[in-house]
């Protein structure tokens, strides 16, 4: 995992900003900045630009020029079950069962930029959410790992 590098357009060029990495077009596929652009990021995942460089580079896909970033995966704000809410955890993420889509909780019990079976360490655990389910929940902040073999 750790850092990577890739081109985001000039608006998004600027510490702290997050963004959901989809997947490559067939735009980037043909590109000569593919291998260091978007081959190193995992499509569905979250990520921060933690540096920002001076250098421009053209990209068609922006239909312009982008800035070449440093990015690392963005820890995610979840509910989670409050005992596995410890902080320094290294727990195995597992969404929440819950098929209330109207609840205001769920875009955090089924958060984008995580999936079932994520290995992930606790950054933070915070308040006691309401859980329509009466499930024990609270909100906490989750960054996902990787094993040395996956990475």
């Amino acid at each position: 995992m750790g850092r990577r590098i890739t081109i985001v357009g000039v608006d998004q060029a600027r510490l702290g900003y997050t963004f959901l990495f989809q997947s490559p077009t067939s735009m980037c596929k043909n590109c000569g900045f593919y291998n260091v652009c978007v081959e190193n990021l995992e499509s569905g995942r979250v990520y921060r630009i933690i540096d920002v460089g001076k250098k421009k580079l053209p990209c068609k896909l922006l239909q312009g020029e982008g800035f070449v970033v440093e990015v690392e995966e963005s820890p995610i704000e979840v509910c989670l079950d409050r005992r596995l809410a410890i902080r320094d955890a290294i727990i195995t993420f597992n969404p929440a069962s819950c098929g209330i889509c109207t609840c205001g909780n769920y875009e955090k019990c089924i958060p984008v930029g995580l999936v079932a079976g994520d290995r992930c360490k606790v950054i933070e655990s915070g308040q006691v959410v309401q859980c329509p389910e009466r499930l024990e929940l609270v909100l906490a902040s989750l960054l996902r790992v990787v094993s040395p073999q996956e990475a």
